[in-house]
């Protein structure tokens, strides 16, 4: 017993030693911005406890000058969170899949994110750090996300793959001119995960509009740490929608439009699913949980329109 409490109170000072100057340098660059649950979920969560969710596909959200193969929009579940706007309101039913990583990997701490490689030329390193097989399942999603944060911007885009907080806070330090930074994402009503696919009903208050000058949005992609790809978009609109499940549970979920789509690609799955061109009517997509919407308050209103 006597062992076991040693062992703990190791563990635990150890991880204090890593997430306080994450803390501080949080509180440092936005002082105004309480730490969002997912980000302390991945600060806390124990190193070799944690599922690496090789299964999951590239995320659609950021590949917009891309065409969607058939199997992709038949079997991925995030092409059915797509939808025009119009088509969102009180009462309207839809069939969702919200949920995000149930066992995320934790983040790197900054200096073990500096230091260690993150390119698709260092794979073979990649793949020993963490003892990933070559030709494994791990293997290919290491190398598709790889490729996804080498991918150059679309014009007008900034981008930037974070494997460390400290990280994601100096990119959106960089785009964010401004102090008054709220996040959004999506959450259950007192806490807790969603429970996988099912019917959703949308509250009474339909579409309530995050009134924001810009936002930076960060989506956790599959990595033996955790990764999200940050980037701005411009032309775009965040919103909240109180969400009702069948199984009732209460969703704040986040849904973000685009409304010039212009240079997207016309096979892009969005325009596939919905049967629309570039540059006609907003696309819309809902966030799973995971997902990070970084909004610069727009000073003319609060935060719901």
């Amino acid at each position: 017993m006597l062992l076991q409490l040693q062992v703990t109170i190791s563990v635990e000072a150890e991880l204090q030693e890593f997430i306080t100057p994450t803390l501080t340098y949080w509180r440092s660059v936005l002082p105004k911005t309480p730490i969002p649950s997912t980000i302390q979920q991945l600060l806390h969560a124990e190193k070799e406890n944690y599922s690496f969710p090789v299964e999951r596909p590239p995320t659609f959200f950021i590949s917009y000058k891309y065409a969607a193969t058939e199997n992709q929009i038949q079997n991925d579940p995030n092409a059915r969170l797509f939808f025009l706007k119009h088509n969102i309101n009180p009462g309207t039913k839809m069939v969702l899949d919200l949920t995000g990583a149930t066992s995320a990997p934790p983040f790197l701490s900054h200096e073990q994110s500096m230091a260690a490689p993150f390119s698709s030329g260092k794979l073979a390193d990649i793949l020993g750090l963490f003892s990933i097989e070559r030709g494994s399942l791990g293997a290919a999603a290491v190398r598709r996300a790889l490729a996804e944060c080498e991918d150059p911007p679309l014009d007008g885009e900034s981008k930037r793959c974070v494997t460390s907080v400290e990280t994601m806070l100096d990119f959106v330090e960089a785009e964010l001119s401004g102090d008054d930074v709220r996040i959004v994402e999506t959450a259950v009503a007192g806490g807790g995960s969603v429970a996988g696919r099912q019917e959703y009903v949308v509250g009474p208050a339909g579409l309530r509009l995050v009134r924001a000058d810009a936002v930076v949005s960060c989506h956790l992609e599959p990595y033996p740490r955790a990764l999200y790809y940050c980037h701005t978009t411009k032309h775009i609109e965040t919103y909240k929608v109180h969400l009702l499940g069948s199984d009732g549970i209460v969703v704040d979920a986040v849904m973000t439009c685009h409304t010039d789509t212009s240079t997207w690609n016309p096979g892009y799955v969005g325009f596939m699913l919905l049967k629309v061109k570039p540059g006609t009517e907003p696309i819309c997509h809902f966030m799973p949980q995971g997902n990070l919407i970084f909004a610069l308050l727009s000073k003319k209103a609060g935060i719901m329109g």
